[in-house]
């Protein structure tokens, strides 16, 4: 069985895909290859997974042993917070043990070089060319130095905020931490700028308090939803696992879609903080970022799915925003990775100071530039779902889909299929479980449901709707 990377790392379910023997392995085969680069230090940490600590601490004494001087998170780290510590330390790379949203049984290994942000292609095919080739580093004598790198980050990522707004704002947030490494961190920062914050599972349980999928997209922050109706709360946040995802809720209980969170911010960051640059989105987000970056006069880059393509772009400098559909962004030179402490910190900044909830502030938005309605649908691969996409679509050039003709294609990331009304239908394969992910971009809500079930008809359904 291979050791593959796939959009964020290399993952796979405990004790079968994911072993101890093979974690070595890999953090072997990452560690020769900072050698060749002539690096020798590191940060090294994990989320709230099982084995998450304990491994994180077991590779700090590994790559000790190997020369290396090793940045030890102090107990679990978000994965943006371990990015800040190798990038402010000037370390060579981050070996972070994480999951992010899979299921509870699954943890793996996210590893980034010295930009802080996700290994491009290139790192992790020679990564796991040296796994195959069973390569070790040399011995040395190197050092563990173990603390809370959660301090610092704490300051500077306040860098982006306007603390003067939240003074005397009465903001009340509800806080869903989904167990994991966010916990104690952005809620900490909420407090110290003034708001009250309410956390519900702000404790550490690797079964997510029973979430099999602990994603903070829509049906994941139904809780955090009723939380924040049943408690006048301004506005609901959640991260992820590792806090490198994002998920919001408006003061009516209503979900945030990052399609729509993103344009949102993009006018906010131009219009009210006076930022200038390039909006970076990837292929499957709403084009609705596109319309208000052309009416600031700016310009919008497309990228294929994965933080890695957005975090490249970052590091070109002089970008905004970057954002994905599955709540991930980043903005101007904060680290080029996915940090959902730092968009609910600024989802938090823009109630206050709109002074209104984020759903009035998306109707106004709505009214100037239209609203685009996008759904997505994730269908479990089996072996003849897998061929038949495979066949009919990645390997051929389609002129209709579900009876709808298809005016040009876009293969950016999977088949993006633009039809002759001008929405779009997107088909292409997970990175990080074995999916199929369908996306539908309409004007119209009643086109995009309309076409949503013509397309889906042949297919067996599984997964969620957004």
């Amino acid at each position: 069985m291979q050791i593959r990377f796939g959009t964020s790392g290399w993952r796979g379910i405990i004790a079968r895909e994911f072993t101890w023997d093979r974690v070595n392995r890999v953090v072997d085969a990452i560690g020769l290859q900072l050698q060749r680069e002539g690096r020798n230090s590191i940060v090294i940490g994990g989320d709230c997974r099982f084995l998450s600590p304990e491994l994180a601490e077991s590779t700090a004494d590994r790559m000790a042993g190997y020369g290396f001087e090793v940045k030890l998170a102090g107990g679990p780290c978000p994965t943006p917070v371990l990015s800040h510590a190798c990038i402010k330390g000037g370390h060579g790379g981050v070996i972070n043990f994480t999951a992010s949203h899979n299921p509870p049984l699954y943890n793996g290994i996210k590893f980034s070089p010295w930009h802080g942000g996700p290994a491009d292609s290139d790192s992790t095919d020679s990564i796991e060319k040296i796994i195959e080739e069973g390569g070790k580093p040399e011995n040395g004598r190197g050092s563990v130095t173990s603390s809370d790198l959660r301090i610092d980050y704490s300051l500077d990522v306040q860098k982006y905020l306007n603390p003067d707004v939240f003074r005397d704002s009465g903001l009340r947030v509800a806080y869903d931490a989904f167990s994991g490494a966010g916990s104690g961190l952005l809620d900490r920062i909420l407090v110290d700028l003034g708001a009250s914050v309410r956390v519900i599972n702000g404790t550490r349980d690797p079964l997510f308090a029973g979430r099999q999928h602990p994603e903070p997209g829509e049906s994941g922050t139904a809780d955090l939803a009723l939380q924040v109706v049943s408690s006048g709360a301004s506005l609901g946040v959640a991260t992820d696992g590792d806090a490198d995802r994002f998920g919001i809720i408006d003061e009516n209980g209503n979900f945030v879609s990052p399609h729509d969170f993103l344009p949102l911010l993009l006018n906010y960051l131009v219009e009210v903080k006076g930022y200038t640059g390039v909006a970076v989105r990837s292929v499957t987000t709403s084009s609705l970022l596109d319309r208000i970056a052309l009416d600031h006069g700016l310009e919008t880059v497309v990228t294929p799915v994965g933080f890695k393509y957005l975090g490249a772009e970052m590091l070109k400098g002089n970008v905004i925003l970057a954002g994905e559909e599955s709540g991930g962004l980043s903005i101007m030179d904060h680290v080029p990775e996915k940090d959902g402490i730092l968009a609910c910190l600024l989802a938090a900044e823009m109630v206050c100071a709109g002074g209104r909830g984020l759903a009035a502030q998306l109707d106004d938005l709505w009214k100037k530039y239209g609203r685009v309605h996008l759904s997505r649908v994730d269908l479990r691969l089996e072996d003849s779902l897998r061929d038949r996409i495979t066949g009919h679509y990645f390997e051929s050039d389609p002129s209709e889909i579900a009876g709808l003709a298809v005016r040009s294609i876009d293969r950016t990331d999977g088949i993006k299929m633009i039809l002759e009304s001008g929405d779009w239908i997107l088909i292409r394969l997970s990175g990080t479980e074995p999916l199929a992910r369908i996306y539908i971009q309409s004007d119209s809500a009643g086109k995009r449901n309309d076409i949503l079930e013509k397309v889906t008809a042949g297919f067996c359904r599984t997964g969620n709707s957004e």
